[in-house]
């Protein structure tokens, strides 16, 4: 096996070496502990120590003039860059605020406090595994969803560091779950639960009476029928104005009936539209009169001025409907809206595609986490038969 050759400049600190089995002379030389390699793509001797020489001089100089290429980026001096470049998506309307203040919570209580001094090359699968355990040991029952929270954010550090040349390689984190993704049905209200809500929010309103807090009673009463009667999302919700509602009339089984078309719904899917039930027109008038709105059209102010997310829980508590009446019991917040209004649609017979593209989302996930655990005792159009069907008994 021939030898390898292997030649010094500037008193032995650069070397350049030919591998055996490689046409190519190589360069490295010692910094701070750390060997620094580079290929001349050379393969006569006096080109590949002319080229070696240039590239020593040259990174000698980046590496005294710029601290990071030797030390590295930390997790804490990444952190500010990511949240600047997602401030600037928020800008560009790529990304909601509600999302922006979700990443910079998670970055200032978990990540920073974990990865701070940490460098960005040094953060790969085994030590996503440490810090996962980590995170079981503090909190035993700490979900899976709140996790890939975690984890996303820890990727959009990556990504950055990545984007910007401080690593080259992105590390995959693979996680094990004992279910395999075993798929759970949404928290919901039935129709006595629903009732039962409605009566706890009437109390509420005359509860504070002649108190600061009456017109957010009021207004929490009109946002939760006007979400259960559209399947919004929270933070959809939160965005609709109103110059995006639209009141239209139609006659269905010889019926007058009155629906809201809500357009420009800016959410986690972007932009789309929602036809109403009966419920949201009358929540929808209350609330113009009570802000005084005579034409809703030409305004661009927000349909709801709060975000009732604290009071919402009260009333849950004080109806003992925060809790599910499944086992193990889970809780109950806005989002429990939505799930009633696509489990009232569903329970009426409505065409599954039908839903899924009012509330913009796709029919797998209805399958999935809606219809599977729906009782055939709720449904209303299994039995129902077409004009033209005839059926015969022998």
């Amino acid at each position: 096996m021939p030898a390898l050759k292997h030649l010094t400049r500037f008193d032995g600190r650069l070397h350049i070496y030919q591998r055996p089995r490689s046409p190519y002379w190589q360069c490295g030389f010692h910094f701070k502990g750390k060997y620094y390699r580079h290929s001349t793509k050379e393969m006569d001797d006096k080109t590949a120590i002319r080229a070696a020489e240039q590239w020593y001089i040259g990174t000698q100089a980046s590496l005294r003039f710029d601290p990071d290429l030797v030390q590295g980026k930390t997790v804490r001096a990444v952190v500010p860059l990511v949240l600047r470049s997602l401030e600037e998506r928020v800008q560009r309307g790529e990304r909601s605020a509600s999302y922006l203040t979700s990443v910079r919570n998670i970055m200032k209580a978990v990540i920073v406090p974990y990865f701070g001094s940490s460098l960005v090359e040094k953060i790969d699968h085994p030590a996503w595994e440490k810090f996962k355990r980590a995170q079981y040991e503090q909190s035993p029952n700490l979900a899976r969803a709140t996790l890939h929270q975690r984890k996303n954010a820890l990727r959009l550090v990556l990504n950055h560091a990545y984007r910007m040349g401080w690593i080259k390689v992105l590390p995959t984190f693979k996680d094990e779950y004992a279910s395999n993704g075993a798929k759970t049905p949404r928290v919901w209200f039935d129709e006595r639960e629903y009732r039962q809500l409605i009566n706890a929010l009437r109390r509420r309103i005359k509860t504070l009476e002649k108190t600061r807090w009456q017109e957010d009673a009021k207004e929490l009463y009109d946002y939760v029928l006007f979400v259960a009667n559209t399947g919004l999302r929270p933070s959809e919700a939160r965005n609709v104005r109103f110059c995006d509602c639209h009141i239209r009339e139609e006659v269905i089984d010889r019926e007058r009936r009155r629906h809201l078309m809500i357009r420009n719904i800016r959410g986690k899917r972007g932009t789309g539209e929602c036809r109403s039930m009966d419920g949201a027109v009358v929540a929808f008038e209350r609330i113009c009169a009570r802000r005084k709105m005579s034409k809703p059209q030409q305004s661009q102010e927000q349909l709801f001025l709060h975000y009732h997310r604290d009071m919402f829980r009260e009333v849950l508590d004080d109806a003992k409907l925060r809790l599910s009446q499944e086992q193990p019991p889970r809780k109950r917040d806005l989002a429990a809206l939505r799930a009633t209004y696509i489990y009232f649609r569903l329970t009426s017979g409505a065409n599954v595609w039908e839903v899924a593209t009012n509330v913009r989302t796709s029919v797998q996930m209805i399958q999935d986490h809606y219809l599977r655990f729906v009782s055939p005792r709720h449904t209303t159009g299994l039995n129902v038969l077409k004009k033209a069907t005839v059926w015969k008994t022998t």
